[in-house]
């Protein structure tokens, strides 16, 4: 019965004084990903950057960013490993301009950050990212394959060969049952 009176007690404690004080600063330096804050904003690149969490000792990609009215922004993008694994997707470059979707949450270091469910790329003929569920915030790169290009490829190889073989094997059956292609007729000599 005691341990029930401290469980109970712990909880009731964090339910009315908020959170420890170390979960409190993880919340300001990252942020949670909050259905209700969601935005979606136009912004031009400054500078792409890869920075270190300073509560989780991650290391991510992040875009500095500017909108039409110079409000600054910072794209929290995703980790710098699958940010590498991916290069093609993720060449951001200084005047891209980008559509972001994604949650808005303020920290010491500036009230404009973005949690990045999607990123669109105007100037890369409007290509997407899709990093995050926009409804819960989980992160989607953990359900992605280490090289994303060579499996598209691998899987277009094995379609076309089902395919070609497939051919292969009607072509058999049409030379061999004496059908359209066998039933050639010699032409006449003269």
């Amino acid at each position: 019965m005691p341990r029930v009176f401290l469980f109970s007690a712990a909880l009731l404690a964090a339910v009315f004084f908020g959170p420890p004080p170390a979960a409190a600063q993880m919340d300001m330096m990252m942020g949670r990903y909050d259905p209700f804050s969601l935005l979606r904003v136009m912004v031009w690149v400054d500078s792409v950057n890869t920075l270190q969490n300073p509560s989780s000792g991650g290391i991510g990609l992040h875009l500095f960013a500017k909108d039409m009215f110079a409000n600054q922004y910072l794209v929290h993008v995703c980790p710098q490993w699958y940010a590498d694994n991916h290069p093609d997707q993720f060449a951001f470059k200084p005047g891209d301009q980008l559509v972001v979707s994604g949650a808005r949450f303020a920290t010491g270091l500036t009230e404009n950050n973005i949690l990045a469910a999607t990123v669109t790329n105007c100037s890369r003929n409007f290509l997407e990212l899709r990093l995050r569920d926009m409804a819960t915030g989980a992160p989607l790169w953990h359900n992605q394959p280490d090289n994303l290009l060579e499996r598209i490829q691998a899987m277009q190889k094995l379609l076309f060969s089902e395919r070609s073989q497939k051919i292969q094997q009607q072509m058999e059956r049409e030379f061999s049952g004496g059908g359209p292609l066998l039933s050639r007729q010699e032409p006449p000599r003269p």
